[in-house]
């Protein structure tokens, strides 16, 4: 019996693993929390992480590759990305960073994004011949714990010693 419960709950946990990470710092003002949510590219050599960011109530969008240089646009400061769902296809010019290993994706670039994947559908990330699938399902979850405030129990608020 006792193994059973065992065997059930290994399954539970590893039917919940969506790819999705949550990371989150709370500092003494709301203006400076940070919260980070990442996707973890599939393939370490041809596919695409994507990290949202929230500063305060700054909200970013980034792409990284870890081999290569994600391919110039016309402009050697930038790359196309292509966001594809079942239905639409739509392409957007991203500025590059130093490096070319990471660009930033514009606001209207991720509010596309975030709106697709709120649909709960499949989102392909391409970029030259980088490429990621990442689900929608569950994002909403994730997006929310984006975009909610660190919890406000920290860990000197929890234990305290008196020296007599």
């Amino acid at each position: 019996m006792k193994y059973s419960l065992l065997i059930f709950l290994l399954l539970l946990t590893g039917c919940c693993r969506d790819g999705w990470k949550h990371t989150a710092i709370k500092s003494g003002s709301p203006d400076y929390d940070i919260s980070k949510l990442t996707h973890p590219a599939s393939d370490p050599t041809n596919g695409i992480e994507l990290e949202l960011t929230r500063y305060g109530k700054e909200v970013h969008g980034y792409i990284h590759v870890k081999t290569f240089e994600l391919p110039s646009h016309e402009d050697e400061h930038a790359t196309m990305l292509t966001i594809s769902t079942p239905r639409s296809n739509k392409a957007f010019v991203i500025p590059l960073l130093q490096g070319g290993q990471r660009a930033r994706l514009t606001d209207m670039c991720l509010s596309y994004l975030v709106e697709m994947l709120e649909m709960n559908g499949a989102v392909t990330l391409t970029s030259g011949h980088f490429s990621e699938t990442v689900s929608g399902e569950n994002f909403h979850r994730h997006h929310d714990a984006l975009m909610r405030r660190p919890s406000a129990l920290r860990p000197q608020n929890l234990v305290t010693f008196e020296i007599l």
